[in-house]
């Protein structure tokens, strides 16, 4: 590997990092009812952040795609950075909505953006067959970064519940330093010129769109997708009341979430090991049936068991990007939709959580769990029935590509 891919690896690795080391997240729910609101509202809240994030994904896919993906990731950086200042200093609904606004722009903006840049950085050094190798890498230090901000922010909470968020804004501040610091794409071979009109940028995103509903195994990999985001994202509102519920203090609280990303850490690295010997589709359902069969145990477990629980989660947490992001980015050939046809994967996987949860939170945390269970179960039977004739994971297709028709 030459000097200057291995410099840009470094950097794109050091993004994922600090990009999204949120300390917030063990004390989220917590700290807004601290503030004056109540689950129903917290859940709420990340339905409203769910459903910015839906309106801005094709948008903000076409201006990865046409501005650039590194200057896309800088601005998702900087969006957060504003997000947690805005949270610090919250003590209502509609500033913490204010907050969540720009946590789901900054979400959209680097959704997708991200991973098309990795791509076509190896590409452009004719390395694509490693993409999931780097994938994973790239996955492993989003975890560790995850796991170091979680531990962090559940001992800076004991002390001060909204310090998570000053030092939070400064993560993000360092991941828009790096991102700036990374090789501007429109110097990478093989690239198209842009252009940036509106009239190009929709006729971008509806050909985007286009790719997606053109492919039975693309679509059905994006509802795949959808399913299992919204079993993970689930667990960061719902561990933290449920840990507590159990007996656990706060800065314990930030341990567990700490523990179960090194855990994740530790099975993104070894996914591209997993696929070559279990392959893709085993995994597939093998993630799938861990979240759904965990979050039916959780109302039952207690003490250690409720740990080992946890701990299933986290390896279905870690396999689910490396696994699932290398089988999207195969069926996808043309490079320069390639950030627009994430966005759509990223709009699949927030509507489910726009209906879902703040039906499940108007019931309280204890019954969210369940129903979580329930939906895994649901999304599983479904999938199995589909499957056989929609993805073949395990067998070689041909990618999508009508960018030129």
């Amino acid at each position: 590997m030459n000097g200057l891919l291995s410099r840009q690896l470094a950097l794109f690795y050091a993004y994922r990092l600090f990009a999204t080391s949120y300390l917030w997240v063990p004390i989220l729910v917590k700290f807004r009812i601290a503030r004056g609101l109540d689950f129903s509202q917290v859940m709420i809240l990340g339905a409203i952040y769910s459903a910015v994030v839906i309106v801005m994904e094709l948008p903000t896919g076409a201006f990865a795609d046409r501005i650039g993906r590194r200057s896309s990731m800088a601005i998702g950086a900087g969006c957060m950075t504003v997000s947690c200042l805005i949270a610090f200093s919250s003590h209502s609904f509609e500033v913490f909505l204010l907050a969540e606004v720009f946590a789901a722009v900054s979400m959209s903006m680097c959704s997708g953006a991200d991973s098309a840049y990795l791509y076509d950085l190896l590409s452009a050094h004719d390395r694509k067959a490693d993409y999931p190798k780097h994938e994973a890498i790239a996955s492993s230090f989003h975890q560790v970064g995850s796991a170091a901000a979680f531990a962090g922010g559940g001992f800076l909470a004991w002390n001060n519940l909204a310090a998570p968020y000053l030092v939070t804004a400064l993560t993000a501040t360092i991941a828009l330093a790096l991102a700036l610091l990374m090789k501007d794409e429109k110097a990478f071979p093989k690239r198209r010129k842009r252009t940036t009109s509106i009239a190009e940028i929709g006729r971008h995103q509806r050909t985007a769109v286009g790719l997606v509903f053109s492919s039975k195994h693309l679509r059905w990999t994006i509802v795949y997708s959808a399913l299992v985001f919204l079993l993970l994202r689930a667990s960061e509102y719902l561990y933290q009341p449920y840990l507590e519920s159990r007996g656990f203090e706060i800065w314990q609280v930030g341990l567990v979430f700490a523990g179960v990303y090194v855990t994740a850490a530790v099975v993104a690295r070894l996914t591209p090991t997993l696929r070559r010997h279990l392959g893709e589709g085993r995994l597939l359902a093998l993630l799938l049936a861990i979240l759904a069969c965990t979050y039916l145990a959780l109302e039952f477990a207690h003490g250690a068991w409720a740990l080992g629980v946890l701990l299933l989660q986290a390896f279905a947490n870690g396999l689910y990007s490396p696994l699932v992001k290398p089988i999207i980015n195969r069926y996808v050939e043309e490079s320069d939709y390639r950030a627009s046809v994430l966005s759509a994967e990223s709009i699949a996987r927030r509507f489910g959580i726009v209906v879902f949860w703040p039906i499940a939170g108007s019931y309280g945390a204890g019954t969210a769990t369940t129903a979580c269970g329930v939906v895994g179960v649901a999304g599983a039977l479904l999938l199995a029935v589909v499957w056989s004739i929609t993805i073949k994971s395990d067998t070689p297709t041909k990618a999508v590509s009508r960018a030129t028709k």
